[in-house]
């Protein structure tokens, strides 16, 4: 399901040449956004088909067909307007990266573990290649594995820090 552009908006291999870091994540991202749904869709099932656990923490795990539940529907739209606001966050990071810990600490209260993490770039990077289709070169994947790679420090650490703060721990 490679996603199309319109004339103005055209993205191609070339368009993305010496591009920077930031300018390839978001100028991909534009494309994948236009089909939100469907690549959260199959984002969540890759997570699932590569740790089948992990259904478990969500709220929807009893929904059948997963692939038609409306939690994971509302859910997986809701995560990947969350990414596209990181994405657009790029340009700010001393902005992003405080809501990117709040993110992490929220996460702790869903029972996500440190090892989550790893899941959900694999997870990510593979729904952006199958979205992006030939525009996913080895410069794309390398500035949205290292973005990724950011994102998931930064949530980590906070998820860290929450899971030893909470009582019990």
């Amino acid at each position: 399901m490679a996603p199309t552009a319109t004339a103005e908006e055209k993205v191609t291999i070339e368009s993305l040449k010496g591009k920077s870091t930031t300018e390839l994540v978001q100028g991909t991202w534009r494309l994948v956004e236009q089909d939100l749904d469907a690549h959260g869709i199959k984002f969540f099932m890759r997570i699932f088909e590569i740790a089948p656990p992990a259904l478990q923490l969500f709220s929807f795990k009893n929904e059948v067909p997963l692939e038609e539940s409306p939690g994971m529907k509302k859910h997986a739209a809701s995560v990947m307007r969350t990414v596209g606001a990181a994405v657009a966050g790029l340009s700010d990071l001393a902005a992003l990266v405080p809501v990117l810990q709040a993110l992490g600490t929220r996460h702790d209260a869903y029972g996500v573990q440190p090892a989550h993490f790893a899941i959900v770039g694999e997870a990510l990077l593979w729904t952006l290649e199958q979205g992006l289709g030939e525009l996913w070169t080895e410069d794309v994947k390398n500035a949205w594995a290292g973005t990724y790679g950011t994102v998931q420090s930064v949530m980590e650490a906070a998820l860290i820090e929450a899971t030893q703060a909470a009582p019990n721990n």
